[in-house]
């Protein structure tokens, strides 16, 4: 049996900001019903106009994000291109979606075996201007593909609202720790290609450390760059993560500290769009699947989105 604290104190302890006790309270939403559904199409919105520096962008918007204040890498004045400062009561749909659209997925709901969670709308909660991605070990009966569960998980993309190629792309937040839990910051194609891919914040709570790097190449033959990191620890507090990619560049950073730089062909040109879930990693390969150690539910928590384009 996993460790599971009894209901409803689990969530309320372990989303940070009392998430259960808000919904309650009607203060924090969840994104929808325990079934995600399609989101409608739209065009690329909230495009900022406003030039902004990128240590000028607004302060996080509770006393416990307000760690996430370090400067981004010294850059030229760049745009703010597009945010989510998280701060609506429910998910902004004309910003994200819910379902999964890119190669390898076995549904819109699920990635693959590796992964194990399935996708629910019910796991996206809002509060207190935070984005909390819920993981939980309560069996689902999915339709997207059909079948049993027996994990899900909070999954938003910019998917069909947002993409752009370059940019410095990053984001606040504290992730959930547990053997076998996988929440993780990644950019894939528009066009639904795979790869390439960016991994900006991979955190594979089994083996305590953070994937960052790149997916090149052509499938089956697909080239992996990156870095593992392994301190600070995503776990204990809020930090920054963020990508500053530019032509044949791709530059990893944590709290505005440099963690991995990459130079050549292989980076990826096409416009890109925003992916953030939690979840499991189910492979023994990169420490799961879960264990009776892991406390479940737990939360992913995100203060920002802020992507900046390259002038």
């Amino acid at each position: 049996m996993r460790n599971r604290p009894a209901r409803p104190a689990a969530l309320l302890a372990v989303a940070g900001c009392l998430v259960l006790a808000s919904i309650l309270a009607g203060t924090a939403t969840a994104a929808g019903a325990t079934t995600a559904t399609t989101a409608t199409t739209a065009t690329t919105a909230n495009t900022a106009t406003t030039t902004v520096t990128t240590s000028e962008a607004a302060a996080p918007t509770t006393e416990a994000a307000r760690t996430c204040t370090r400067e981004q890498p010294a850059a030229p004045r760049w745009p703010l291109a597009w945010h989510d400062e998280f701060g609506a009561p429910t998910l902004d749909r004309t910003k994200w979606n819910t379902v999964m659209d890119f190669p390898g997925r076995a549904g819109g709901h699920y990635h693959n075996s590796s992964y194990g969670s399935y996708a629910l709308d019910s796991n996206i909660v809002l509060g207190q201007g935070l984005l909390h991605l819920i993981a939980d070990d309560e069996p689902v009966v999915g339709d997207d593909p059909p079948g049993t569960y027996a994990y899900s998980e909070g999954f938003v993309s910019s998917h069909d609202k947002f993409a752009q190629a370059y940019g410095y792309w990053e984001i606040c937040a504290r992730y959930p720790a547990g053997r076998g839990l996988w929440p993780a910051f990644w950019l894939v194609p528009q066009d639904r290609t795979w790869p390439p891919e960016f991994d900006v914040a991979e955190w594979f709570g089994g083996i305590d450390g953070m994937f960052q790097g790149i997916a090149s190449g052509a499938w089956p033959n697909v080239r992996w760059d990156g870095h593992w990191t392994y301190d600070p620890a995503p776990t204990t507090g809020w930090h920054t993560y963020a990508l500053r990619w530019e032509p044949r560049r791709a530059t990893f950073s944590v709290d505005g500290r440099v963690t991995g730089s990459f130079e050549g062909d292989f980076v990826p040109d096409k416009p890109m769009y925003v992916v953030l879930n939690s979840g499991v990693w189910m492979n023994a390969d990169r420490g799961g699947p879960p264990d009776a150690s892991t406390v479940f539910p737990n939360s992913f928590d995100i203060d920002y989105v802020r992507v900046y384009r390259r002038p």
